[in-house]
């Protein structure tokens, strides 16, 4: 899983794990049996419903053992594309548990930059939605299927058309072979420029580290209920803390399917969302809906925002705003 990856100097990783910065934590192994406790807890919240602990473990498990039925091993590569919704989770713990590499596709890619991806990381498989927006993924997967030569299965959330749909990799449970925790975990993209993005091997202990530790900066805990209003296959909705860093300690992650304030708002006050992260362009956008909400927005203690500068001008929020966004005595 390490192959064409340059690996972490040995001074380094020595020094990491003698400071406590890295440890064996494997990613996806949570929620599981230390998380017995708080099964019931609600873990995610998407458009299509909730699910609970337990029900995101036994899923994930499931999924995974279906992954391995499908012909992938530890070590493939997977280009994910998907919007905010359960399967993206139960996908991301799946691929973590079975040690098959996800790399994080965002939702504006299409055909150029998935063939991209897949070239680049010889991607055994690609999972896609079938339409968002009005773009049908499964036409962009034809493309690939013609451009490349790793690919070798599509798997699709919703009408799959000729591929295998994602709700149908699904099996009994089977017992998984453990990653090693200095093992690549996952593939993320860097930003900012304008060629092809890259790719970003992160492993489990250093993923695991910057969760642990960004969900201690931001106070997250199991009262906590993060807001993915961002594409969570970033990594800042991802895990600084995320979604992911929020299911670690035991809260709640909520997914929006849009950042916008009609979208968010609404989920802020029926979940009690407690932290969200936004890029900077969306801030004055949040701020001046703000102003005119009937929507109660107390109960949103940190808002982070990243990416990018926040412009210096950026007016700060004003008094009704203020007193809309602080949680009462």
């Amino acid at each position: 899983m390490r192959e064409g990856c340059v690996p972490w100097p040995e001074p380094a990783v020595l020094a990491y794990r003698e400071r406590g910065y890295w440890t064996d934590e494997v990613l996806g192994t949570w929620p599981g049996p230390a998380s017995l406790s708080r099964a019931a807890r609600t873990a995610l919240v998407t458009a299509s419903g909730t699910m609970t602990y337990e029900q995101l473990d036994r899923a994930a498990d499931r999924m995974a053992a279906g992954l391995l039925g499908t012909g992938l091993v530890q070590g493939d590569r997977v280009v994910v594309q998907l919007p905010n919704e359960a399967d993206l989770v139960v996908l991301s713990l799946a691929l973590f548990r079975t040690g098959i590499l996800p790399v994080y596709a965002l939702p504006a890619h299409r055909s150029v930059e998935i063939t991209h991806l897949v070239t680049a990381s010889e991607a055994a498989a690609y999972v896609c939605p079938d339409r968002v927006l009005g773009c049908d993924h499964r036409q962009i997967a034809q493309e690939v299927l013609e451009r490349t030569d790793s690919l070798r299965q599509v798997l699709v959330a919703g009408d799959p058309g000729p591929y295998t749909a994602l709700s149908a990799v699904d099996a009994d449970p089977v017992e998984l072979p453990r990653p090693d925790p200095e093992d690549v975990a996952l593939f993320l993209l860097s930003g900012g420029t304008s060629g092809p993005p890259k790719l970003i091997p992160r492993t489990h202990a250093d993923y695991a580290y910057q969760l642990r530790e960004s969900a201690g900066l931001c106070g997250t805990g199991e009262d906590s209920v993060y807001l993915a209003a961002l594409p969570a296959q970033h990594n800042f909705a991802l895990g600084c803390p995320g979604v992911l860093g929020t299911l670690r300690v035991g809260g709640t992650a909520v997914l929006a399917v849009a950042p916008t304030a009609d979208v968010c708002f609404p989920l802020i006050e029926r979940t009690g969302v407690t932290i969200t992260s936004l890029v900077p362009p969306l801030v004055p956008l949040w701020l001046e809906a703000a102003e005119w909400t009937e929507h109660d927005l107390s109960s949103l203690e940190v808002l982070q925002v990243g990416g990018a500068r926040l412009d210096p001008g950026t007016p700060p929020p004003r008094p009704a705003v203020r007193a809309a966004l602080a949680r009462p005595p």
